[in-house]
Formats: C-alpha cells, sequence, structure tokens
C-alpha cells in the first residue's frame, strides 16, 4: 500500500530531496495512516492515484516527521535515554497528520464509534 510517490514527497518537501526513502518507508508510513482511518473510510484498494488527498498529505507529513525526528518504526513503547535524561516514547505519530485526518472527517479518534468506526452491515434485501 502506497499513498504517495518519491517524486510527490520531494515535490511537496524539496529540503528533504536527499533524505533515505525507501519504498518500504512510504509503505510503512502509508500503513500507519491507513491504520487511524476509521473503519466506515477505509479503501484497501487505494493507491496513489485513488487516494483522498487528506490521507494523501498525511502520509507524506508522516514521513516528514519520522525524517526529521529520526524516530524509528516501533512496535512497543520504548525507553529513550540521552546521558541522565531519559523519556518514555510512546508514540511515533506527527501530530500534523492526525490533525490532517481529523481536520477532513477521517480520523476516528474523538468520535462516536457509531459516527465512522462502525462498518455498515447490510441485512435483508
Amino acid at each position: 500500500m502506497q499513498f504517495f510517490t518519491k517524486a510527490e514527497f520531494e515535490l511537496k518537501y524539496p529540503d528533504y530531496a536527499n533524505a533515505d526513502i525507501s519504498t518500504w518507508k512510504i509503505e510503512a508510513v502509508s500503513e500507519m495512516i491507513f491504520s487511524q482511518v476509521g473503519l466506515r473510510y477505509r479503501d484497501t484498494s487505494w493507491d496513489t492515484t485513488s487516494v483522498p488527498l487528506p490521507i494523501k498529505n498525511a502520509s507524506m507529513e508522516q514521513l516528514r516527521f519520522m525524517i526529521e525526528h529520526d524516530i524509528p518504526f516501533i512496535d512497543y513503547n520504548k525507553s529513550v535515554k540521552a546521558g541522565n535524561m531519559s523519556a518514555e516514547l510512546n508514540s511515533d505519530y506527527s501530530t500534523l497528520s492526525l490533525r490532517i485526518l481529523g481536520n477532513n472527517g477521517y480520523l476516528y479518534r474523538g468520535s462516536r464509534m457509531s459516527d465512522n468506526m462502525a462498518l455498515t452491515i447490510p441485512f435483508g434485501g
């Protein structure tokens, strides 16, 4: 699943044109953003040409965030230490990418489950 191309990313964020942007990183951030979209709005057939623009923009912002902050893709909460300072790393999502989704009605958080998380299940004919 890829919601954007390397060329689209470099056009939107020219400051990161020299960054290591591998295909697997584009796939990873696309999957991350897809996981935040309400179930009713998800479409597994989305690609770089059919994904809604807010989801594409959120995915590109997520990659920019990952590059800028050098946050690894982690599957668990991690304690990060630097000298005598330490902090718990609980999230690797860009708040801007989540705001893009939320402002455009795709983020499931902050809404009733029945608003955008529930799947429509037809009964009868």
